[in-house]
Protein backbone atom coordinates (compact mmCIF):
# COMPACT_ATOMS: atom_id res chain seq x y z
CA UNK A 1 0.00 0.00 0.00
CA UNK A 2 1.19 3.22 -0.70
CA UNK A 3 2.02 5.37 2.30
CA UNK A 4 0.24 8.58 2.54
CA UNK A 5 1.70 11.60 2.80
CA UNK A 6 0.87 15.24 4.46
CA UNK A 7 0.64 18.55 2.55
CA UNK A 8 2.66 21.13 4.51
CA UNK A 9 1.07 24.79 3.28
CA UNK A 10 3.01 27.72 4.99
CA UNK A 11 1.82 31.08 5.06
CA UNK A 12 2.62 32.50 1.72
CA UNK A 13 1.39 29.40 -0.08
CA UNK A 14 -2.23 30.08 1.58
CA UNK A 15 -2.31 33.67 0.66
CA UNK A 16 -2.13 32.50 -2.48
CA UNK A 17 -4.63 30.48 -2.79
CA UNK A 18 -7.21 32.43 -0.65
CA UNK A 19 -10.35 33.60 -1.65
CA UNK A 20 -12.95 35.71 -0.10
CA UNK A 21 -15.87 35.31 -2.22
CA UNK A 22 -14.92 31.64 -1.59
CA UNK A 23 -14.55 31.73 1.80
CA UNK A 24 -17.82 33.01 2.45
CA UNK A 25 -19.65 30.42 1.25
CA UNK A 26 -18.19 28.01 3.02
CA UNK A 27 -18.33 29.86 6.41
CA UNK A 28 -22.08 29.82 5.56
CA UNK A 29 -21.87 26.63 4.64
CA UNK A 30 -20.47 25.18 7.46
CA UNK A 31 -22.79 27.59 9.95
CA UNK A 32 -25.54 25.79 7.98
CA UNK A 33 -24.33 22.18 9.01
CA UNK A 34 -23.85 23.35 12.59
CA UNK A 35 -27.23 24.43 12.68
CA UNK A 36 -28.41 21.36 11.29
CA UNK A 37 -26.39 19.78 13.64
CA UNK A 38 -24.68 17.88 11.64
CA UNK A 39 -21.27 19.74 12.26
CA UNK A 40 -19.92 19.15 15.84
CA UNK A 41 -17.70 21.23 17.76
CA UNK A 42 -16.96 21.21 21.74
CA UNK A 43 -16.27 24.38 23.42
CA UNK A 44 -13.02 26.22 23.26
CA UNK A 45 -10.19 25.04 25.26
CA UNK A 46 -7.74 28.24 27.05
CA UNK A 47 -4.68 27.60 28.31
CA UNK A 48 -3.97 30.66 30.51
CA UNK A 49 -0.85 31.74 30.99
CA UNK A 50 -0.49 35.13 32.92
CA UNK A 51 3.08 34.93 33.85
CA UNK A 52 3.68 35.56 30.39
CA UNK A 53 0.57 37.91 29.55
CA UNK A 54 -0.88 35.61 26.82
CA UNK A 55 -3.05 32.26 26.57
CA UNK A 56 -3.31 29.54 24.14
CA UNK A 57 -6.61 27.83 23.08
CA UNK A 58 -7.25 24.36 21.15
CA UNK A 59 -10.34 24.21 19.23
CA UNK A 60 -11.20 21.19 17.47
CA UNK A 61 -14.49 20.63 14.63
CA UNK A 62 -15.61 17.65 12.73
CA UNK A 63 -17.78 18.45 9.40
CA UNK A 64 -20.35 15.50 8.73
CA UNK A 65 -20.81 16.73 5.09
CA UNK A 66 -17.20 16.86 3.90
CA UNK A 67 -15.69 14.01 6.03
CA UNK A 68 -13.58 16.05 7.58
CA UNK A 69 -11.83 17.10 11.10
CA UNK A 70 -9.23 19.89 12.38
CA UNK A 71 -8.04 20.93 15.36
CA UNK A 72 -6.10 24.86 15.89
CA UNK A 73 -3.86 25.72 17.87
CA UNK A 74 -3.78 29.30 18.47
CA UNK A 75 -1.95 31.84 21.14
CA UNK A 76 -2.48 35.68 21.60
CA UNK A 77 0.09 37.64 23.04
CA UNK A 78 -0.79 41.00 23.08
CA UNK A 79 3.17 41.88 23.95
CA UNK A 80 4.73 39.97 20.91
CA UNK A 81 5.30 43.32 18.87
CA UNK A 82 8.42 43.60 21.25
CA UNK A 83 9.79 39.95 19.80
CA UNK A 84 9.30 40.95 16.58
CA UNK A 85 6.19 38.54 16.41
CA UNK A 86 2.70 38.38 15.77
CA UNK A 87 0.41 39.00 18.82
CA UNK A 88 -2.01 36.05 17.09
CA UNK A 89 -0.46 33.41 15.63
CA UNK A 90 -1.92 29.47 14.49
CA UNK A 91 -1.26 26.32 13.48
CA UNK A 92 -4.50 23.98 11.72
CA UNK A 93 -4.05 20.39 11.41
CA UNK A 94 -7.14 18.76 9.08
CA UNK A 95 -7.67 14.97 9.63
CA UNK A 96 -9.10 12.43 7.85
CA UNK A 97 -12.10 11.50 10.58
CA UNK A 98 -12.12 7.57 9.13
CA UNK A 99 -8.75 6.85 10.15
CA UNK A 100 -7.10 10.29 11.86
CA UNK A 101 -4.28 10.50 8.89
CA UNK A 102 -2.98 14.78 9.81
CA UNK A 103 -3.95 15.46 6.15
CA UNK A 104 -2.41 18.53 6.05
CA UNK A 105 -0.36 21.00 8.62
CA UNK A 106 -1.19 24.41 7.45
CA UNK A 107 -0.31 28.05 9.35
CA UNK A 108 -3.65 29.24 10.90
CA UNK A 109 -3.15 33.11 11.05
CA UNK A 110 -4.41 34.03 7.38
CA UNK A 111 -7.42 31.00 8.03
CA UNK A 112 -8.30 32.74 11.17
CA UNK A 113 -8.23 36.55 9.58
CA UNK A 114 -9.71 35.29 6.74
CA UNK A 115 -12.80 33.14 7.88
CA UNK A 116 -13.78 35.56 10.92
CA UNK A 117 -14.10 38.41 7.75
CA UNK A 118 -16.12 35.58 6.10
CA UNK A 119 -18.62 35.09 9.24
CA UNK A 120 -19.05 38.79 10.08
CA UNK A 121 -20.13 39.18 5.86
CA UNK A 122 -22.32 36.03 6.69
CA UNK A 123 -23.68 37.74 9.77
CA UNK A 124 -24.54 40.71 8.03
CA UNK A 125 -26.40 38.92 5.01
CA UNK A 126 -28.60 38.14 7.70
CA UNK A 127 -28.54 40.70 10.13
CA UNK A 128 -27.96 43.97 8.05
CA UNK A 129 -30.39 46.21 6.41
CA UNK A 130 -30.30 45.37 2.45
CA UNK A 131 -29.78 48.84 1.46
CA UNK A 132 -26.50 49.33 3.88
CA UNK A 133 -24.01 51.32 2.11
CA UNK A 134 -21.99 52.83 4.96
CA UNK A 135 -19.69 51.07 6.72
CA UNK A 136 -17.95 52.51 10.18
CA UNK A 137 -14.89 50.21 11.49
CA UNK A 138 -13.95 50.90 15.19
CA UNK A 139 -10.44 49.35 14.97
CA UNK A 140 -8.26 49.30 11.77
CA UNK A 141 -5.80 46.60 12.12
CA UNK A 142 -5.72 43.13 10.79
CA UNK A 143 -9.38 42.49 11.23
CA UNK A 144 -11.09 45.36 10.39
CA UNK A 145 -9.38 44.87 6.95
CA UNK A 146 -10.95 41.13 6.21
CA UNK A 147 -13.93 42.56 7.52
CA UNK A 148 -14.19 44.90 5.32
CA UNK A 149 -12.37 42.79 2.27
CA UNK A 150 -16.05 40.53 3.31
CA UNK A 151 -17.96 42.83 3.13
CA UNK A 152 -17.26 44.73 0.19
CA UNK A 153 -18.84 41.00 -1.03
CA UNK A 154 -22.32 41.32 -0.08
CA UNK A 155 -23.24 44.97 -0.27
CA UNK A 156 -22.35 47.42 -2.59
CA UNK A 157 -20.79 50.04 -0.28
CA UNK A 158 -20.62 53.47 -0.48
CA UNK A 159 -18.60 54.95 2.45
CA UNK A 160 -16.10 53.46 4.85
CA UNK A 161 -15.11 55.43 8.14
CA UNK A 162 -12.37 54.21 10.37
CA UNK A 163 -11.43 55.18 13.56
CA UNK A 164 -8.44 53.93 14.84
CA UNK A 165 -6.18 54.43 18.58
CA UNK A 166 -3.06 55.81 15.93
CA UNK A 167 -3.59 58.31 13.08
CA UNK A 168 -0.67 56.72 11.56
CA UNK A 169 -2.50 53.23 11.44
CA UNK A 170 -5.95 54.83 10.30
CA UNK A 171 -3.76 56.72 7.28
CA UNK A 172 -2.20 53.74 6.31
CA UNK A 173 -5.03 51.34 6.42
CA UNK A 174 -6.88 54.02 4.30
CA UNK A 175 -3.91 54.21 1.54
CA UNK A 176 -4.00 50.30 1.76
CA UNK A 177 -7.76 49.57 1.65
CA UNK A 178 -8.79 52.54 -0.76
CA UNK A 179 -11.10 51.92 -3.61
CA UNK A 180 -12.52 54.52 -6.16
CA UNK A 181 -16.09 54.10 -6.05
CA UNK A 182 -15.74 54.62 -1.94
CA UNK A 183 -15.53 57.83 -0.02
CA UNK A 184 -13.21 56.68 2.79
CA UNK A 185 -12.54 58.91 5.93
CA UNK A 186 -10.77 58.81 9.28
CA UNK A 187 -12.35 59.84 12.53
CA UNK A 188 -10.90 61.40 15.84
CA UNK A 189 -13.64 59.69 18.63
CA UNK A 190 -15.39 56.74 17.86
CA UNK A 191 -18.60 58.75 17.78
CA UNK A 192 -17.91 60.31 14.69
CA UNK A 193 -17.15 57.30 13.08
CA UNK A 194 -20.34 55.50 14.03
CA UNK A 195 -23.21 57.84 14.20
CA UNK A 196 -24.11 57.81 10.27
CA UNK A 197 -23.46 53.98 9.85
CA UNK A 198 -25.00 50.96 8.53
CA UNK A 199 -22.92 48.35 9.57
CA UNK A 200 -20.89 48.85 12.18
CA UNK A 201 -17.74 46.25 12.80
CA UNK A 202 -15.54 46.19 15.97
CA UNK A 203 -12.35 44.62 16.35
CA UNK A 204 -10.38 46.34 19.26
CA UNK A 205 -9.37 44.29 22.11
CA UNK A 206 -10.96 47.16 24.67
CA UNK A 207 -12.15 45.66 28.05
CA UNK A 208 -14.56 48.02 28.63
CA UNK A 209 -17.07 50.11 26.58
CA UNK A 210 -16.25 52.17 23.93
CA UNK A 211 -19.35 51.93 21.72
CA UNK A 212 -22.36 54.17 23.50
CA UNK A 213 -25.74 53.18 22.59
CA UNK A 214 -26.55 56.86 22.22
CA UNK A 215 -24.39 57.09 18.70
CA UNK A 216 -25.97 53.98 17.32
CA UNK A 217 -28.25 55.09 14.07
CA UNK A 218 -31.55 53.42 13.96
CA UNK A 219 -31.35 50.41 11.75
CA UNK A 220 -28.35 49.92 12.07
CA UNK A 221 -26.29 46.26 12.38
CA UNK A 222 -23.08 45.76 14.74
CA UNK A 223 -20.73 43.05 14.11
CA UNK A 224 -18.97 42.54 17.58
CA UNK A 225 -15.52 41.18 17.21
CA UNK A 226 -13.11 42.53 19.22
CA UNK A 227 -14.34 40.22 22.64
CA UNK A 228 -12.81 36.80 22.40
CA UNK A 229 -12.16 36.23 26.20
CA UNK A 230 -13.60 36.66 29.70
CA UNK A 231 -13.73 40.19 30.70
CA UNK A 232 -13.42 41.32 27.05
CA UNK A 233 -16.23 44.44 25.95
CA UNK A 234 -16.61 46.84 23.60
CA UNK A 235 -20.17 47.85 23.81
CA UNK A 236 -22.07 49.43 26.19
CA UNK A 237 -24.81 46.82 27.83
CA UNK A 238 -27.82 48.92 26.58
CA UNK A 239 -26.82 48.32 22.88
CA UNK A 240 -27.42 44.56 23.86
CA UNK A 241 -30.56 45.11 26.13
CA UNK A 242 -32.01 46.97 22.91
CA UNK A 243 -30.72 45.15 20.25
CA UNK A 244 -31.62 41.22 18.41
CA UNK A 245 -28.57 39.69 19.50
CA UNK A 246 -27.55 36.94 17.47
CA UNK A 247 -24.43 35.03 18.80
CA UNK A 248 -21.81 32.31 17.10
CA UNK A 249 -22.15 30.13 19.75
CA UNK A 250 -24.01 30.64 22.91
CA UNK A 251 -21.73 28.29 25.16
CA UNK A 252 -18.97 30.43 23.98
CA UNK A 253 -19.82 33.99 23.77
CA UNK A 254 -21.72 33.77 27.22
CA UNK A 255 -18.21 32.82 28.36
CA UNK A 256 -15.99 34.98 26.42
CA UNK A 257 -17.83 37.24 23.84
CA UNK A 258 -19.58 40.37 23.66
CA UNK A 259 -22.07 39.49 25.69
CA UNK A 260 -19.89 37.84 28.86
CA UNK A 261 -19.40 40.93 30.86
CA UNK A 262 -23.30 41.71 30.24
CA UNK A 263 -24.17 37.90 31.37
CA UNK A 264 -21.60 37.80 34.54
CA UNK A 265 -23.21 41.06 35.85
CA UNK A 266 -26.50 39.68 35.18
CA UNK A 267 -27.61 42.41 33.12
CA UNK A 268 -28.89 39.71 30.49
CA UNK A 269 -30.71 36.59 30.95
CA UNK A 270 -30.22 33.47 28.00
CA UNK A 271 -33.65 34.72 27.29
CA UNK A 272 -32.52 37.89 25.60
CA UNK A 273 -30.14 36.23 22.81
CA UNK A 274 -32.71 35.74 19.77
CA UNK A 275 -30.76 33.16 18.44
CA UNK A 276 -27.02 31.01 17.48
CA UNK A 277 -26.17 32.18 13.87
CA UNK A 278 -26.38 28.83 12.58
CA UNK A 279 -30.06 28.67 13.67
CA UNK A 280 -30.97 31.36 11.37
CA UNK A 281 -28.90 30.56 8.20
CA UNK A 282 -30.38 27.13 8.38
CA UNK A 283 -33.92 28.33 8.68
CA UNK A 284 -34.50 27.37 11.76
CA UNK A 285 -35.18 30.96 13.22
CA UNK A 286 -35.03 34.31 11.63
CA UNK A 287 -33.04 37.19 10.92
CA UNK A 288 -33.86 40.91 10.81
CA UNK A 289 -37.72 41.58 10.59
CA UNK A 290 -37.77 45.83 10.57
CA UNK A 291 -35.87 48.41 8.99
CA UNK A 292 -35.78 49.98 11.47
CA UNK A 293 -34.47 47.52 14.78
CA UNK A 294 -31.03 47.33 15.82
CA UNK A 295 -29.30 44.32 15.55
CA UNK A 296 -25.84 42.87 16.94
CA UNK A 297 -23.44 39.51 16.08
CA UNK A 298 -21.43 38.64 18.79
CA UNK A 299 -18.46 37.16 16.94
CA UNK A 300 -16.10 35.10 18.98
CA UNK A 301 -14.80 32.88 16.09
CA UNK A 302 -15.73 29.12 16.48
CA UNK A 303 -13.43 25.75 15.54
CA UNK A 304 -15.98 25.07 12.43
CA UNK A 305 -15.28 27.79 10.62
CA UNK A 306 -11.09 27.38 10.75
CA UNK A 307 -12.19 23.79 9.41
CA UNK A 308 -14.42 25.08 6.94
CA UNK A 309 -11.72 27.23 5.08
CA UNK A 310 -8.72 24.88 5.87
CA UNK A 311 -10.50 22.43 4.19
CA UNK A 312 -11.57 24.87 1.12
CA UNK A 313 -7.55 25.36 1.15
CA UNK A 314 -6.78 22.01 1.09
CA UNK A 315 -8.84 21.07 -1.91
CA UNK A 316 -7.54 23.92 -3.43
CA UNK A 317 -4.14 23.38 -3.26
CA UNK A 318 -4.15 19.88 -3.87
CA UNK A 319 -5.87 21.05 -7.32
CA UNK A 320 -3.16 23.46 -8.15
CA UNK A 321 -0.20 20.99 -6.90
CA UNK A 322 0.92 23.78 -4.04
CA UNK A 323 2.29 22.85 -0.95
CA UNK A 324 4.81 20.23 -0.03
CA UNK A 325 4.15 16.73 0.59
CA UNK A 326 5.93 14.94 3.44
CA UNK A 327 6.01 11.58 5.24
CA UNK A 328 5.41 12.94 8.41
CA UNK A 329 3.90 10.01 10.55
CA UNK A 330 3.91 6.12 9.99
CA UNK A 331 6.88 3.55 9.26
Amino acid sequence: MKQQRTLILDRKTIVSLMDMKKAIVAVETIFREYGLGHARMPPKVYLDLPEFRGDFRAMPAYDGRTGRCSIKWVNAHPENAKYGLPAIMAVIVLNDPRTGFPLSVMDGTHITNIRTGAAGAVAARYLARKDSSVVALVGCGAQGRTQLAALRQIFKIREVRVWGREAALMKRFLKEMRRPAEKMSAHATVRECVQEADIIVTTTPSRGPIVERAWIPKGAHINAIGADAKGKQELDPAILKDARVVVDDFRQASHSGEINVAFEEGFLQSGDIHAELGEIVCGRKGGRVSNHELTVFDSTGLAIQDLAVAALIYRTALRRKAGRMVNLVGA
